[in-house]
């Protein structure tokens, strides 16, 4: 096991920084609390495709549909660009504030964007690339809060593609990996040496 390293505070963060690194430590703290999270969940698929066949996807059970809601509702306050939770955000603020974690920092945005933009396989539909993003956006706004008849469209001919099984597996395959970040994430603030980083 790697030695664990304390990174230091070395400029001071402005009032909306700190804000922002409060925010972040309330939000992975509500996070954590979701059932799914505390008591864990497994979630696997198989992917075959044969020549002149149409692809089979066998999907494990999935998370049951009000704690994987409840948790995709607390993580979209990690993503969502207006808010001051925002994973990447934060990341920003620490590399700007703690030069001695940028290495850390750097290794998380990676991981980050691998899981949430780069998903677990290379995919497209229509022709364009279909990331982990763009699955979350879509089973948000047309699925649990459909606002968009549009993306109902969209995520409606892209689970007739792919089966929505298969679909709410990309899903909730990238929100997992990203929850794991935002926790370590959670976890290297609680140790920067600073009383102001805590709640």
């Amino acid at each position: 096991m790697a030695e664990e390293q304390i990174a230091r505070i070395e400029s001071e963060p402005s009032d909306d920084e700190w804000r922002a690194i409060r925010t972040f430590r309330l939000r992975a703290r509500e996070l954590s609390e979701n059932s799914l999270l505390s008591q864990g969940y497994e979630i696997k698929a198989n992917f075959a495709w044969k020549a002149g066949e149409a692809p089979k996807y066998t999907v494990n059970p999935l998370p049951a549909e009000e704690p994987f809601r409840s948790l995709l509702l607390t993580f979209r306050h990690f993503v969502a660009n207006d808010e001051p939770s925002n994973f990447l955000r934060v990341l920003n603020i620490v590399a700007k504030h703690a030069p001695a974690a940028r290495s850390f920092v750097e290794r998380l945005r990676t991981q980050w964007n691998q899981a949430l933009f780069g998903g677990v396989m290379d995919l497209s539909f229509n022709g364009e690339a279909l990331t982990a993003s763009q699955i979350f956006d879509l089973w948000l706004n047309a699925h649990y809060f459909p606002n968009d008849e549009a993306k109902e469209r969209q995520l409606e001919r892209l689970s007739k593609a792919l089966s929505p099984e298969f679909v709410k597996f990309l899903l909730a395959n990238s929100v997992t990996e990203c929850c794991k970040r935002v926790l370590e994430l959670t976890y290297a603030l609680s140790k920067l040496s600073n009383p102001k980083a805590a709640i």
